[in-house]
This record gives structure tokens, C-alpha cells and sequence, in this order.
């Protein structure tokens, strides 16, 4: 199997986040049934489209994750239609170049490899997601609830270094409350807008408790959307403003909402305040696990991964919260999101020799 040329077959799928038709996963139905005879099974939870395919049973399990949502393409490409995947100078272009498409056609490719040339002491499965990038909750959090697994590889783009910790996300939107009225005629109403450089001051100054014992980096706390649903012509009676908050795995996220409240109680402003903890917290700790995944990079490209843990959340979240060990590990990172996205051909080969080495480690035992 051609991984290169799956990866570029899978980047033509239009694929913005939520994915809710069938098409890019029956293609993937079609190369595994082609190339492999596996079954594959699609599945849907509120719309969005995932797939899932199991071979193999019993202990150990072994789970390769991905998804193949992409965010919106944006403005600025210059080498190719986000679409449009091309290869030049040994790189290869296009939306999910890097998150992460090339990610999960090595690891169908590792997969089918598995199937087609290891005797499977224990199974594997491949599940691909369609909204990892909206937040995963109609894809793999919704697909970990109906299998259980030993160890999860997450195929999210790290420069081929080894993830081995994340810190956890809420997002807290704040909404300071006022009374509307016409901007020429602003005693009529209360402004709101007057509080915003006092209370902006404070959650961007927000100081976290934390174990800083560990691995993973420091706490922060940042304002990331101030707006109002007004028109320029009136006084606002309403001002929204978005959080995003990274915490640690020695952190109640309930307690950081709390000091949250603390803040603006102290500056008496009038508000409401709705959060949503997206979890992921996690810092590794089986050492086998680790210690394997590590061996497996090293006997492929010939040089030790880092071990880090400065990446953001990703739907491995939903995997340790059910107390299962996961690793993020795919190619390189540089261009996430941007426009010209892009990665080396040589991380994609290498990623699924690494995906196929790591699982057959695991179920030797």
C-alpha cells in the first residue's frame, strides 16, 4: 500500500469539521476491504460520521486514533488548493496535511500491515473520528464507550516526538450584564463596556494553585473573544467574553471556576458565568507503555524521541478518563491550521513503521 498516496486520496475530501456524510469513510472501507478483507463499520451519533474497525481479540487491546475533520481552509495559500494535495521539495501540501489526515493513512496503512503480516496475539483497532476539531463529542467520545482498550496511540501531529502528558481545558464564557440603550442618549442605560478594563485586568491575571511537581507545564489562564451582539448606534446591555483555561492534573476544575466568581464578585459587576470542562488532564504513568512507544521511534528513525507535554487537548482525553494509558505520536507540527499546511513525505512513511512497530511490542507482551 501506497501511504503516501492514501494520505493525498483522503486530503481531496472537503472534510470541515463536523464530518456528517459517508463518503471519505467509505473510502477507507473500500481500501481495508481491498487491501486487507476487513469489515469496517461506520457510525453516526447525532449526525456526525466516524468509522471503526476491530481485528483480533482479547488482551492486550490496542487502539490507533485518529480523525479526518479538518478546520476550514481559510485565506493565504499560495502552494496548492487546500484541497488540491500536491508534493514539492519532499513535502507534502494541503488541508489535513499535518492535523492530521497524513496521520491517519499511516495508520490504516500500519493497520492493514498488522492484518496482512503479524499473527495478532490479543486486537487491534483502527477508529477515525469526524469531529475531533468541534471537540469529539459525537465521535470518539461516543466510540470509547462501547470497547475497552490496554493502550491508545493518538495520531496528532509531534514532530514524530512522543506525548506523553497534557493539561487539561475549560472554557468559560463570562457575560457582563448592563441595560441597553440608544448611544445618544447613553444615561439611559448602563454601559457596560466601562467595566471591561477592570475585569479584563483581573481573569488575564488570574493566579491558579498547582502542583508544579510534574511534568507538565505551568497553568494559564487567557482572554480569547470580547463581543457584543449590538449594533455601533447602541449602548451595549451585554458584553460576552471567552476564556480558554489550561490546567493541571493536580487541579479541580470546579475551583478555578470558583476563583473566577471570586474575581468578579470582588469588582462588583453584575454577570453570568456558563463554563464547559473539556477535560484532558493527563500525564502518563505506565512505564512499559512509554518505554516501548520511545524504543519503537528510536528503531525507526534512528535517533530518541522527546518526551513532552507542552500540546493542547485532543480526544485522548476521552480515553484516560476511562483510566486507559494513551500517547499522541504523528508527524510534524509546524504548520497546524495555517495556510500551505504541510509536512515531510518521510513522517508519513515513518509514522506508520513507528505505529506498527509500537503495536506488535505491545502484543508480543
Amino acid at each position: 500500500m501506497d501511504v503516501i498516496e492514501l494520505a493525498k486520496d483522503l486530503m481531496q475530501y472537503e472534510t470541515v469539521s463536523p464530518v456528517e456524510d459517508d463518503a471519505i469513510f467509505d473510502h477507507m472501507k473500500t481500501v481495508l476491504a481491498e487491501e486487507a478483507g476487513i469489515e469496517a463499520s461506520i457510525k453516526e451519533y447525532d449526525g456526525v460520521k466516524n468509522l471503526v474497525c476491530t481485528v483480533g481479540t482479547g488482551d492486550p487491546a490496542v487502539c490507533f486514533n485518529g480523525h479526518v475533520d479538518v478546520v476550514p481552509p481559510g485565506e493565504g495559500w499560495s502552494e496548492t488548493d487546500p484541497f488540491d494535495p500536491v508534493i514539492k521539495d519532499g513535502r507534502l501540501y494541503g488541508r489535513g496535511a499535518a492535523d492530521m489526515k497524513t496521520g491517519v493513512a499511516a495508520q490504516l496503512a500500519a493497520f492493514v500491515d498488522l492484518v496482512n503480516n503479524d499473527e495478532l496475539d490479543g486486537s487491534v483497532t483502527l477508529m477515525v473520528a469526524g469531529d475531533e476539531e468541534q471537540g469529539g463529542f459525537a465521535g470518539t467520545k461516543r466510540m470509547v464507550q462501547e470497547q475497552e482498550f490496554d493502550y491508545v496511540i493518538v495520531g496528532e501531529p509531534t514532530d514524530l516526538d512522543v506525548q506523553v502528558g497534557t493539561r487539561g481545558v475549560i472554557w468559560i464564557d463570562v457575560y457582563l450584564k448592563g441595560q441597553e440603550a440608544h448611544a445618544s442618549k447613553p444615561h439611559l442605560g448602563v454601559n457596560v463596556v466601562e467595566d471591561l478594563p477592570d475585569v479584563l485586568d483581573a481573569l488575564n491575571g488570574l493566579e491558579m494553585d498547582y502542583d508544579a511537581g510534574n511534568a507538565l507545564p505551568a497553568p494559564n489562564a487567557e482572554v480569547t473573544v470580547v463581543e457584543t451582539d449590538d449594533t455601533q448606534n447602541s449602548v451595549p446591555g451585554k458584553v460576552r467574553i471567552g476564556m480558554d483555561i489550561r490546567y493541571g492534573v493536580s487541579q479541580d476544575p470546579e475551583s478555578i471556576v470558583g476563583d473566577v466568581r471570586m474575581l468578579l464578585e470582588a469588582l462588583g459587576v453584575d454577570y453570568d458565568l456558563e463554563y464547559t470542562d473539556h477535560g484532558g488532564a493527563f500525564l502518563l504513568d505506565d512505564t512499559r507503555f512509554r518505554e516501548t512507544v520511545v524504543a519503537s521511534v528510536e528503531t525507526i528513525t534512528g535517533s530518541e524521541p522527546e518526551e513532552v507535554t507542552s500540546g493542547g487537548a485532543s480526544d485522548g482525553r476521552f480515553f484516560s478518563e476511562r483510566g486507559t494509558p494513551f500517547v499522541e505520536l504523528g508527524v510534524e507540527q509546524e504548520t497546524v491550521h495555517q495556510a500551505d499546511e504541510s509536512c515531510p513525505v518521510d513522517d508519513i512513511r515513518q509514522a506508520r513503521q513507528i505505529y506498527r512497530e509500537t503495536a506488535k511490542r505491545l502484543l508480543e507482551g
